[in-house]
């Protein structure tokens, strides 16, 4: 299961609601792509800033180490995870 946090914020539990999306991705060169990226393949998701852009949210995907994760743009919505 997907644990989600908010950045700075204490844990609260999450209702079934909208879903988190990713929409695009930071590659290794820099680059935004367009990903096709499930949520529920990652350990944790957190979301770093919310309205980063005027419309998307700034999230950070990783496994077991914070430090080996993916950076998404896309849509926090609820901060679910189906």
């Amino acid at each position: 299961m997907t644990k989600t946090s908010i950045f700075g914020q204490p844990e609260v539990k999450q209702e079934e609601k909208k879903p988190i999306d990713f929409v695009s991705k930071l590659t290794e060169k820099g680059e935004l792509t367009t990903t096709i990226a499930c949520p529920a393949l990652w350990k944790n998701i957190v979301l770093m800033t919310k309205n980063y852009t005027t419309c998307y949210d700034l999230m950070w995907a990783y496994d077991d180490s914070p430090n080996l994760g993916t950076l998404y743009l896309g849509h926090w919505n609820d901060g679910i995870v189906k």
